[in-house]
């Protein structure tokens, strides 16, 4: 078994255009890959203050959909919602404590899905993903509530109109909002913040099981200070974990399976546009995407944004190429 990466650096190719909020604004990513035309895929990011961004792969905003408190996000594909193939996105409303969707057409359009929201009974909800349960031709929310402590597992009942049903708690030890679902393989994983800082998995099916350790704060493990945001990598013979370190400013790559091996962390550093700090969510896709993501991209959240003078600016997400990201580490 090799030794652990610790020293890995990449580099942002672009940036966003900054967030309309100031303060702790932008949260958390989401990829939507256009099967037909690669360079026309959509970059989703929350303004965790106001709504949702839509960015072409340069960066540029597209659209900007003023929907309150959308805290964190997450996609599927594949849908055939009020008679067209969609892609399903749906979204935490903290102002309403509810979960709002947009629905994504095959040529990239992006619309609100009006009245089509889920009331949850929850009072404070927090982070979101979701699973596509194919087998069972099944799709799952979940849902983590910052008061109470636990993520809710919601099954959808119908599209239109949208309903759903909670199938299953799962209580946590502190906050949790980071959370993604490996759909093959049927996995939640899930991180946890403050004193109990850690990535822990469960099965994502709503019968239950155990849940397990996958990496936990320093000296125990390798995380340093709260973990933040989770994407998979599916790669053509293995998945990976990564999850952002929020306090060490650092990305942390594990092997997924029975075994979730901690392979080293990197950074994304300064180059022509500033590095990240204390990210919060994360999103990454594999797969040849334009000449600068030959092999896919790395899609971070950035704290301290800082303009071309070095100055702080309202916060904005940065994409990187996710080769650079994961080379080192497959090798």
């Amino acid at each position: 078994m090799s030794a652990a990466i610790e020293d890995h650096k990449i580099y942002p190719i672009y940036e966003t255009e900054a967030v309309k909020t100031s303060g702790d604004a932008a949260d958390d990513p989401a990829f939507w890959f256009n099967k037909t035309n690669p360079e026309k895929s959509i970059v989703f990011g929350t303004d965790k203050k106001s709504g949702i961004y839509t960015y072409d792969l340069s960066g540029k905003t597209l659209n900007y959909f003023p929907m309150g408190r959308i805290n964190n996000i997450d996609l599927r594909s594949d849908y055939i919602i009020q008679d067209r193939t969609v892609s399903l996105l749906a979204g935490t409303n903290r102002d309403l404590n509810r979960v709002d969707f947009l629905l994504i057409g095959s040529n990239g359009s992006v619309v609100e899905y009006y009245d089509n929201s889920y009331q949850t009974e929850l009072t404070s909800v927090y982070g979101l993903c979701m699973f596509k349960d194919t087998d069972n031709s099944k799709t799952f929310i979940f849902v983590t509530d910052e008061k109470s402590l636990a993520i809710y597992q919601y099954e959808i009942q119908s599209y239109a109109p949208m309903s759903a049903k909670l199938v299953r708690t799962i209580p946590t030890q502190s906050v949790s909002e980071g959370c993604v679902v490996d759909d093959d393989l049927k996995i939640l994983y899930f991180s946890q913040e403050d004193e109990k800082s850690g990535i822990f998995k469960t099965t994502a099916m709503p019968e239950g099981g155990n849940i397990e350790t996958v990496d936990l704060i320093k000296p125990s493990g390798n995380i340093t200070g709260d973990s933040e945001g989770l994407a998979l990598v599916k790669l053509p013979d293995q998945t990976l974990l990564i999850s952002s370190s929020q306090d060490s400013n650092e990305y942390l790559i594990y092997t997924t399976g029975i075994e979730n091996r901690y392979l080293g962390k990197f950074t994304i550093a300064i180059s022509t546009i500033d590095g990240t700090s204390e990210t919060d969510g994360i999103e990454a896709f594999y797969g040849p995407l334009s000449p600068q993501f030959p092999l896919g991209i790395f899609i971070a959240q950035d704290d301290v944004n800082l303009d071309q003078y070095g100055e702080p600016i309202n916060q904005n997400f940065k994409f990187s190429s996710l080769k650079d990201a994961i080379d080192p580490f497959i090798k």
